[in-house]
């Protein structure tokens, strides 16, 4: 097996960059709008790395799901804007990381976003286009999150992948795609017991090689 057999998967949100305060900004934009409730940054926080139907149910639950659709919609449209123009906190040393792992893997996004533009807004601001082969919004495509991994694997021909994220549902989505999970601590949801985990990016070469050579 050769080692470009193998890849890396990566969630988005809390794994390769955070971006709490401009979608916080955004999505109070858009209430701001209509005289809705104010969105706290705890919600926005705890809406990461779910779908379109999650998030729209979670910003508006008092709203009917149609309308809540739409304005979770108009949100992420303003949201793409404002980070394709400011982008979002990339988590430190995350480039030179990049070049060490594309040196042996391929190297992929997968996100629970229902917007490829919010994969490309990233890929745009941070100028880090060249180190992923692929990325895949699920949501957009009406497909899981694991449906999405299996996906990467089975267009791109990989023996082996791993996938790399920070929340419960990251978690859930890799052992439904029967790959292992590295658990990205220092994201989101930082209590989950894992057998591989990293408490900053730049551990990842290091426990990549480690899972792919066992």
């Amino acid at each position: 097996m050769s080692e470009r057999d193998k890849g890396i998967i990566f969630d988005l949100d809390g794994t390769l960059w955070e971006v709490t305060d401009r979608t916080y900004e955004s999505v109070n934009e858009v209430t701001k709008k209509y005289n809705l409730e104010e969105v706290s940054r705890e919600t926005v926080c705890n809406t990461f790395g779910m779908n379109r139907e999650e998030s729209a149910k979670n910003y508006f639950p008092y709203l009917n799901l149609d309308k809540a659709l739409k304005l979770i919609d108009e949100t992420a449209m303003i949201n793409i804007k404002n980070l394709k123009q400011y982008g979002g906190n990339l988590y430190s040393n995350l480039e030179s990381t990049l070049i060490k792992l594309k040196r042996k893997y391929k190297l992929f996004i997968v996100s629970n976003t229902g917007e490829t533009e919010y994969i490309e807004a990233f890929i745009i601001s941070s100028n880090l286009s060249e180190y992923f082969d692929s990325y895949i919004a699920a949501s957009a495509l009406k497909i899981s999150k694991a449906d999405g991994i299996k996906k990467v694997i089975n267009e791109n021909g990989l023996k082996k992948a791993i996938y790399v994220g920070d929340t419960r549902k990251d978690l859930d989505s890799s052992n439904i795609a029967n790959i292992p999970f590295v658990h990205a601590r220092y994201g989101f949801d930082k209590n989950l017991k894992t057998e591989f985990f990293i408490n900053s990016i730049q551990e990842l070469p290091d426990i990549a090689e480690k899972i792919f050579n066992k």
